[in-house]
């Protein structure tokens, strides 16, 4: 479990600086995420981590997170590093890593812990396309992510979900993160 935790820090700690490198006016910027501008996007990373501290506890999905104003007259960075302390701290509870998100037909999916990584690794990538900043991400999270979920998430269990779009073309020898986000629907 501590690689784990180690993976999921990297990847907040590497999430949270490109956040902290954002400013109000790149607010109005477009995403690679449908309908989300800069401040969409980053009010949605910002209520990523306290909505996975409650699915580590053992929580139900509390979906209201999404809707409030997480950035208020705060720097997201520092936020986002709050969050993140707190979601580490979660995951680190007995038999938080675990835990596995339900499907919406019935079994169980990924683990949430895997799903937690995916998203900073992958909002991160989408962060800093909108705001022109590295979108490598860090080399051992990218490396993580790439194994658990590159070519294992079909296009008919996106569907069912609604979490991700139908995967786009990337070439092969694109980076590994670029290849990541076009399998979960940017387009590159």
């Amino acid at each position: 479990m501590s690689q784990d935790i180690q993976l999921l820090e990297k990847a907040l700690t590497h999430t949270g600086q490109l956040l902290g490198n954002v400013t109000p006016g790149q607010y109005a910027l477009p995403t690679p995420c449908d309908d989300f501008d800069v401040r969409t996007l980053v009010n949605h990373m910002l209520a990523g981590n306290p909505y996975y501290v409650g699915l580590a506890h053992g929580g139900a999905p509390d979906f209201a997170l999404f809707a409030q104003d997480h950035i208020g007259d705060r720097r997201p960075g520092e936020v986002y590093a709050e969050g993140a302390k707190e979601a580490l701290a979660a995951w680190q509870v007995e038999g938080a890593f675990r835990r596995q998100m339900p499907l919406p037909g019935g079994g169980l999916g990924p683990r949430l812990a895997d799903l937690h990584l995916l998203e900073a690794v992958l909002h991160g990538w989408d962060l800093a396309t909108a705001t022109d900043q590295d979108r490598t991400g860090d080399p051992d999270a990218v490396a993580a992510v790439f194994r658990t979920w590159y070519g294992n998430y079909p296009d008919e269990i996106r569907g069912a979900t609604g979490m991700f779009g139908p995967s786009e073309d990337a070439p092969e020898d694109a980076p590994a993160l670029d290849r990541v986000a076009a399998y979960f629907g940017r387009t590159l």
